[in-house]
């Protein structure tokens, strides 16, 4: 994991460094996601639809004018996905496992592009962003139980996460805020397009909302 984030950080900083050369303003934005999962049981008559869960995403971006009223808006980050489960798990013998934690946490790389649509002239008033993002899956925290008797601690959702695609693709839409020429604030809906996992009897895909707020460094 540290390999990781060491290379993704010399990757981030080459490639903010490059932006800049080209792009009419670049920023960082930090914010909240809201985060659910939908999965899809094929023999089972009702599919699981799991709680939201909050987590973090921050992106450093870069935008490019087009035209008067739209802009090119390119953005890499960090965003954790997932869901939260209230479950509850009775073992054979009657006995209630003790829930240690109830939620999943993807933690992804994300690779945003899309288009900022200023459709009136005042600052003040709302913009739209249209467009995707690729996110691509660097590690998961699991929901645990333990078993009362024996302490065992159990990963509930291991066998299904060990086998998740590492690459997804989501759309993104959204709408801003512009307060002055630093500052903005946005909420945007990023629904799974690909599936986090497939198999016979199982789909999984993504349902994401997110806010953030974002300051412009040049």
């Amino acid at each position: 994991m540290k390999q990781k984030l060491l290379l993704i950080s010399t990757f981030l900083l080459i490639a903010w460094c490059a932006a800049g050369q080209v792009a009419d303003r670049l920023g960082v934005s930090l914010g909240t996601s809201y985060a659910s999962q939908k999965w899809q049981y094929r023999h089972i008559p009702n599919d699981m639809e799991n709680d939201y869960k909050v987590g973090l995403q921050a992106f450093v971006f870069a935008e490019k004018d087009l035209a008067e009223m739209m802009s090119l808006r390119t953005g890499l980050g960090y965003i954790q996905k997932g869901f939260k489960d209230e479950f509850t798990f009775t073992f054979p013998d009657g006995s209630v496992a003790d829930v240690r934690n109830d939620k999943v946490v993807l933690h992804n790389l994300a690779l945003d592009l899309g288009v900022k649509i200023h459709p009136f002239i005042s600052m003040h008033l709302p913009y739209l962003v249209l467009g995707g993002r690729a996110d691509y899956l660097l590690s998961y925290k699991d929901a645990v139980i333990v078993e009362p008797e024996s302490g065992m601690k159990i990963n509930v959702y291991e066998p299904a996460l060990e086998k998740f695609n590492k690459f997804n693709v989501s759309a993104l839409v959204g709408v801003g805020i512009k307060f002055n020429d630093f500052l903005f604030f946005e909420l945007e809906y990023n629904p799974g397009l690909t599936r986090n996992f497939k198999s016979e009897g199982l789909t999984v895909r993504d349902q994401c909302w997110g806010a953030k707020l974002g300051v412009y460094l040049k």
